[in-house]
């Protein structure tokens, strides 16, 4: 099995510092420090305020271009901050795609701040309040602003069921869990009970532990002394797609167990059963990928944060 996650270029802080100067000297001589690496883009931070994601890969700066169109179209309308691109750079001679500067959004990666399961009924909560007005924009509008149609089959039934087999099964080989029967047999419930998806409103379509940025906890205090995770905002929307909303629904199961997942449905308004039932399917092919990726690209908080998600996927 290869790994999807590896990069095709390399963002050395000897290029990043080069394409600020030639293009933005507005931040020249400030300082820069790598901020985080995904599977497409690398982030830098520039001084205090801004962030610039740099492609590591054709298919990260093929979707970029998405972003770069549709964020700053809906920013406005949605309850939560979310990255939205106010610097465009262009190609040059070292560098072969566009890249993107962003106001930083202050926080952690929730998988970083890894707040415990009742610890994250606020930021359900507030989940369910931003996917309600994501998924309001419709996919006619959606379209219209730039984005794309699935073209990742990120919700194929058959693909994504065999993916999750595959890597649940890598994930045991690894010792990160001890098998993966009780998923497996999960997964041949949940298969029947799935709907073909839609193409019916803008999604986020990577919305999980990396891609949500959680308050500290000082600044997120519940009134009562207690530290609660409070939604700082979304980033990364590379993905973004007119789309099924299940494919963001994940997250309901991903991050949060029984009591965190039921307040966030409740907040998003009516969910069908079979919508529910893909959207939990996707979250267990995305977590099982995510946890082996955690280990071997050893991020530790992303594997745990993985494996809890796997766990909290067992409960109904």
């Amino acid at each position: 099995m290869s790994s999807p996650w590896l990069a095709e270029f390399d963002i050395t802080e000897q290029l990043v510092r080069q394409l600020l100067d030639e293009q933005f000297p507005e931040f020249a001589g400030k300082p820069l420090h790598l901020l985080g690496e995904g599977w497409d883009n690398a982030a830098w931070q520039i001084g205090d305020d801004w962030v610039f994601r740099f492609p590591r890969r054709q298919m990260g700066a093929d979707l970029i271009a998405s972003e770069f169109a549709v964020v700053p179209a809906i920013a406005d309308r949605l309850t939560a901050a979310v990255a939205c691109p106010r610097r465009i750079g262009q190609p040059t001679v070292d560098f072969p795609w566009p890249f993107g500067g962003y106001p930083l959004i202050s926080g952690a990666e929730l998988c970083q701040a890894a707040p415990a399961a009742n610890q994250r009924l606020a930021l359900a909560e507030e989940l369910g309040d931003f996917l309600r007005s994501l998924h309001s924009v419709s996919a006619e509008e959606a379209l219209q602003l730039g984005a794309p149609r699935d073209m990742l089959g990120r919700l194929d039934i058959e693909r994504r069921s065999y993916q999750a087999r595959e890597y649940l099964a890598k994930a045991a080989a690894l010792r990160i869990i001890d098998s993966a029967a009780c998923w497996e047999k999960l997964l041949d419930h949940l298969g029947p009970l799935c709907k073909p998806p839609g193409t019916d409103c803008l999604v986020h379509g990577d919305l999980y532990s990396r891609h949500l940025i959680v308050k500290s906890p000082e600044a997120a205090s519940d009134g009562t002394g207690g530290d609660v995770a409070r939604l700082a905002g979304i980033i990364d929307w590379g993905d973004l797609h007119a789309g099924d909303p299940s494919v963001d629904l994940a997250c309901a199961w991903s991050l949060f167990d029984v009591a965190g997942r039921r307040r966030l449905f409740h907040r998003y308004g009516e969910v069908p059963e079979e919508t529910r039932a893909l959207s939990r399917l996707r979250a267990i092919s995305h977590s099982s990928v995510c946890v082996v990726y955690g280990r071997e690209g050893n991020l530790p908080a992303l594997e745990q944060a993985s494996k809890d998600a796997l766990f909290w996927l067992l409960e109904d």
